[in-house]
C-alpha cells in the first residue's frame, strides 16, 4: 500500500467535495459551504471507525453546564444519549470520545479564537476525568503564515493540560500535534506542540490520528498501515512547549 498517495487521496476527495459544494450553493435551500463541509468531514470518519464510535454534532451536558455547539462529537455508542435527533446528540462528558472544530478557512488570529473555544468544551469533559477524549480542528484552507504563529495560538489557548488542543489540520499542507513524551524518545516528557509541512498529506494525517485517538491499541499493533515508517518528524518546521510544562515534567 502506498501511504503518500492514500494521504493523497483523502485530500484530493475532500478537495472535490468542495468544487461540488460552491456549485449546489447556487440552490438557495441548500446547506451553507460550513455545513456541507463539517458534513463531508463526518461522513469520511464514519468510513473509518469502528461502529461503536458514533460520529454525530451537538453538545456535552455536565449538571448546569454545557459546551458550545460541537460540529462533529464522536462518542461512544455502549453510553446512553440524552437526546438524538438524525446527527444531532446531546451527551454527557464520560460518552465523549473526542470533539473536532471544523473551518472552512483559519488565520493565526481565527485559529487562536477557535481554539480558545475548544479549550472551553474539552476542558468541560475532561473535568468530569474523561482524559481518554480528544480534541482537534479541521481546517480546509488556511492563511500561508510563519507556522510559529500557529503553534503561539495552540500554546495560548490551553492554559491547562486538560484545555489543550491535541491535533490540527491547517488547510491541505500543515498539521499541527501535541505530544506528551517526545516522539523520537518516547521516554522522554516533552509537552510540546509541533508542526509538519505535509503537503497535500494534512487531511489524512488528520483522519488517522482520529482513528488512532479512538482505537490507539489496534493503531498500535498494526502501525506500519496505518502511517508511514518515516514518520511525520523528518517534516518537522516549528516547536512550541506549554506554559504549563515546568508544573509536569
Amino acid at each position: 500500500m502506498d501511504l503518500n498517495n492514500y494521504f493523497e487521496s483523502l485530500g484530493l476527495e475532500l478537495d472535490s467535495l468542495k468544487v461540488r459544494v460552491r456549485h449546489l450553493l447556487t440552490s438557495p435551500n441548500w446547506q451553507t459551504d460550513g455545513e456541507w463541509k463539517e458534513s463531508v468531514l463526518r461522513q469520511v470518519l464514519r468510513r473509518h471507525l469502528p461502529d461503536a464510535a458514533l460520529v454525530g454534532r451537538g453538545f456535552v451536558l455536565s449538571g448546569d453546564n454545557a459546551t458550545h455547539q460541537i460540529d462533529i462529537l464522536i462518542h461512544d455508542g455502549l453510553k446512553p444519549v440524552v437526546f438524538r435527533d438524525g446527527d444531532l446528540v446531546f451527551v454527557t462528558p464520560d460518552a465523549v470520545l473526542g470533539i473536532i472544530e471544523v473551518k472552512s478557512r483559519v488565520t493565526p488570529s481565527t485559529f487562536d479564537e477557535a481554539a480558545r473555544k475548544i479549550a472551553s468544551d474539552i476542558g468541560l469533559v475532561r473535568l468530569r476525568a474523561n482524559i481518554r477524549a480528544f480534541s482537534a480542528l479541521f481546517a480546509f484552507e488556511a492563511e500561508q503564515a510563519d507556522p510559529q504563529r500557529y503553534l503561539d495560538a495552540a500554546v495560548a489557548a490551553a492554559s491547562r493540560w486538560n484545555d489543550r488542543l491535541d491535533f490540527a489540520a491547517i488547510g491541505p499542507d500543515r498539521f499541527l500535534k501535541y505530544w506528551n513524551e517526545d516522539p523520537q524518545q518516547p521516554s522522554r516528557p516533552h509537552l510540546s506542540w509541533h508542526s509538519y509541512r505535509l503537503p497535500g498529506l494534512a487531511a489524512g494525517y488528520f483522519v488517522h490520528n482520529v482513528v488512532d485517538a479512538v482505537s490507539p491499541e489496534s493503531v498500535f499493533r498494526n502501525s506500519e498501515v496505518w502511517f508511514p515508517v518515516s514518520g511525520k518528524e523528518p517534516h518537522r518546521d516549528g516547536i512550541a512547549r506549554a506554559t504549563w510544562a515546568h508544573t509536569i515534567g
